[in-house]
């Protein structure tokens, strides 16, 4: 099963995403089943880099506040007026009472039959499981100041538990208990917001899955943007006592596995160290916060390759620009910065790209490969290596590899901390 965050944004869309939506996959019967939890406002466009419209199987709806339901308008719309006709079937909503009826209240004009010959909306009921393909989905009601429910999604012998909006309360428990991975909402700010029965706060939402019990991984969601995410992460932290991971749109982790890299990084100690390296450079003091990431695709590649820049030899670095796109993330500029990490997710250097180049991966000259300073720093064990690493990468990003895909490659230099600072 896996998840892949389209919209995590609190109450209203944000500059970097937009309101909640969760895209749900698993295989089963020899396809895969796409089942969406909400579906917000600012949702249904950047959905769309994420499976085929036409093959959403379901809409799971938490409450009937427009930032987690407004774009089903738009859903409605591709499924009603497609050049090629309206689709075949009914998608299943499933939702609060009143689900239907808000729905269309919410679409002036409605054609007659309204949105029922796409839409068979179901009524869901507290602690009543119901199955969409592979997905056991179990409501539970929570508590919000209009009728709300968590849910609690089980295939492949892994479990999400999704709150929706919510403060603590008992349904918590059975929501929760066991989940390989947790999406609480935390768009409360301990200190700030003193209202009980809306939201949860980072602190009560790690205690409630402390409570519940075996939770193996806790994601905060639907955080506003005028909140500092690493506020909440922190309050959190204090009651969790491990790893607090935040959602972001564009992010796709498997429930169940071991957290990805990205999951696993520690953001405020590279905040930390990125503010050291800035204080001493007074013309970088209004950048951004760079990427943060570690090297290869595993805690023990991250420690071995880093080894290499820590020993001065390795002092480029090269990337899949299939990669870069998959990801949605820009490809790097010379003057980029990055704070690399180890493989416990440490950082331990700040990077400065100097040179870059995109051509095919055949194009790598003798020069690049030592450069890179790995192992025997020939051509022949760069492309040995590099050859292997990218058909891990391409098969999990579904792109066939050959020596033609596009390479970025990269030198860089070694700027903080000042004892492995190159002069």
């Amino acid at each position: 099963m896996r998840l892949t965050v389209v919209g995590c944004a609190g109450s209203f869309a944000g500059p970097d995403s937009p309101a909640s939506s969760y895209l749900v996959r698993a295989e089963h019967a020899g396809r895969t089943w796409n089942l969406l939890l909400d579906l917000g406002n600012g949702a249904l466009g950047p959905l769309q880099r994420h499976v085929d419209l036409a093959e959403v199987d379901a809409v799971l709806v938490s409450h009937l506040h427009p930032d987690h339901c407004a774009d089903i308008l738009g859903l409605y719309v591709t499924r009603r007026y497609r050049p090629e006709g309206p689709l075949p079937h009914r998608m299943p909503v499933y939702g609060p009472a009143g689900t239907a009826e808000r729905l269309a209240l919410m679409y002036h004009g409605l054609e007659p039959g309204g949105m029922d010959g796409e839409f068979d909306v179901l009524v869901v009921t507290d602690a009543q499981p119901f199955t969409v393909g592979p997905f056991t989905v179990t409501p539970y009601a929570v508590e919000h100041p209009v009728e709300a429910y968590g849910y609690r999604v089980e295939a492949d012998g892994a479990v999400l538990a999704y709150t929706g909006d919510t403060d603590d309360c008992p349904n918590l428990d059975p929501l929760l208990a066991g989940a390989d991975l947790a999406l609480l909402d935390a768009a409360f700010v301990d200190g700030r917001d003193a209202t009980r029965g809306i939201h949860l706060t980072g602190s009560r939402a790690a205690a409630a899955a402390v409570r519940a019990g075996g939770v193996g991984r806790l994601v905060l969601t639907h955080i506003p943007a005028w909140n500092d995410p690493e506020v909440c992460r922190a309050q959190a932290a204090e009651v969790w006592g491990a790893r607090v991971e935040l959602a972001r749109s564009g992010w796709t982790t498997e429930v169940g596995a071991l957290p990805r890299e990205t999951d696993l990084l520690d953001r405020a100690a590279a905040r930390r160290m990125w503010d050291e390296y800035v204080a001493t450079v007074p013309d970088l003091v209004d950048l951004e916060m760079p990427v943060v990431e570690w090297f290869g695709d595993s805690p023990e590649l991250a420690d071995e390759l880093l080894a290499f820049v820590l020993s001065g030899t390795k002092r480029a670095t090269a990337g899949l620009v299939a990669e870069y796109t998959a990801e949605h993330e820009p490809l790097p500029r010379v003057g980029d910065h990055w704070v690399v990490c180890d493989g416990s997710g440490a950082p331990r250097a700040v990077l400065r790209a100097v040179e870059l180049r995109v051509g095919p991966l055949s194009s790598v000259d003798e020069r690049f490969a030592w450069d890179e300073g790995e192992y025997e720093r020939t051509l022949e064990s760069w492309l040995r290596n590099h050859r292997a690493y990218w058909r891990r990468s391409c098969a999990r990003i579904g792109v066939e590899f050959s020596d033609d895909l596009e390479v970025c490659f990269e030198r860089f230099r070694v700027v903080w901390p000042p004892e492995l600072a190159d002069a």
